[in-house]
């Protein structure tokens, strides 16, 4: 009796090992093609219907398709068929996000010139093949439109081009609100440019550095939990500990750095899981997609500096102002 129960419950357990284990297949990276966990989706393309009138659904209360991976992006049926439409499609969608009130019109029309851009073609998980330069183009175009920069970065940054660079600095240059610069300046770090004056390479000495927060229910995330409250919280307290290795803008405790966070600092904290936390830890794979929070660091004289988006600004302008004629002609 004994074996038999051994048995069946190695058997219930090989059972839900196996349910639990949804083998994560790769993107075939052919035209239409949609992949989710475990398998793919081919997207029948209507062919049929005029292009205005299906860029005009982009206004009716659609929702993205689960992949089930937050890296691959549950694009409709409804965006498949006009991308399928090219470059044709390009100014009328640009003219309907104009001219549409509606923001999910708007958010749809973005994300259909990004489908447009890589040729409804899905590669990889941390890669993507941005080809479309017309599409590029459009979604540069947009990028002082203040409620959706951030998401035309999250778009542009998937497949950075080191073209982007003179349209973003020359936002850069005059822009002063932080919800366009933000983005702007956190993707950057995606674009592995040279001697870029933010978001460097922690130095050795400082890596060992950690503190002890206070968290309640570490494990646990609360509903009315206070990113903003925790992340100020563990900048003063490195501040405080390591006065002399790693100094914090002032400004950051009376700004909002963590809009779209949603990470539990751990209790026993070092720098660098805080700097990979915030989502502006250098060269991280993980970025593909994220554009982490309103702040920034960069090195100088072996020490570490915490400081605003307003701050990181100034050095980034002040960098590019001093760059050559020949050294910007790389970004071209």
């Amino acid at each position: 009796m004994r074996n038999v129960f051994q048995f069946l419950l190695l058997a219930l357990l090989i059972n839900q090992d196996l349910k639990a284990q949804i083998f994560d297949v790769g993107p075939t990276g052919k035209e239409n093609v949609l992949p989710v966990e475990g398998g793919s989706i081919v997207i029948k393309i209507d062919s049929v219907t005029p292009l205005n009138i299906l860029i005009g659904k982009l206004n009716d209360d659609w929702t993205f398709r689960e992949t089930g991976k937050g890296y691959w992006i549950g694009y409709t049926n409804d965006m498949f068929a006009i991308a399928s439409r090219g470059d044709e499609a390009i100014p009328v969608l640009v003219n309907f996000f104009k001219n549409t009130q509606k923001e999910k019109g708007k958010i749809g029309a973005l994300y259909t010139l990004h489908l447009i851009g890589i040729q409804r073609q899905i590669v990889g998980r941390f890669v993507e093949r941005f080809t479309n330069r017309k599409a590029r183009l459009a979604l540069l175009g947009l990028l002082k439109e203040k409620n959706y920069a951030y998401d035309i970065v999250e778009l542009l940054m998937r497949d950075p081009w080191k073209s982007d660079l003179p349209y973003f600095f020359e936002i850069l240059r005059s822009e002063k609100d932080d919800e366009i610069t933000w983005p702007i300046i956190s993707s950057l770090d995606r674009y592995k440019i040279p001697g870029l004056p933010v978001n460097n390479q922690l130095p050795k000495d400082l890596n060992g550095l950690n503190i002890r927060l206070k968290v309640e229910n570490e494990n646990v995330l609360e509903r009315d939990f206070d990113f903003n409250a925790q992340i100020k919280k563990a900048l003063r307290e490195f501040g405080n500990k390591y006065p002399n290795s790693i100094k914090i803008e002032s400004e950051l405790y009376n700004a909002e750095l963590s809009k779209y966070y949603t990470t539990k600092l751990s209790s026993l904290l070092n720098i660098s899981e805080l700097i990979r936390s915030l989502g502006i830890e250098p060269n991280s794979p993980f970025n593909y997609e994220r554009i982490g929070c309103k702040i920034q660091s960069y090195v100088r004289d072996g020490k570490l500096y915490f400081c605003t988006i307003k701050t990181a600004q100034e050095i980034l302008c002040h960098w590019w102002s001093n760059l050559s004629l020949s050294e910007k002609e790389e970004f071209k």
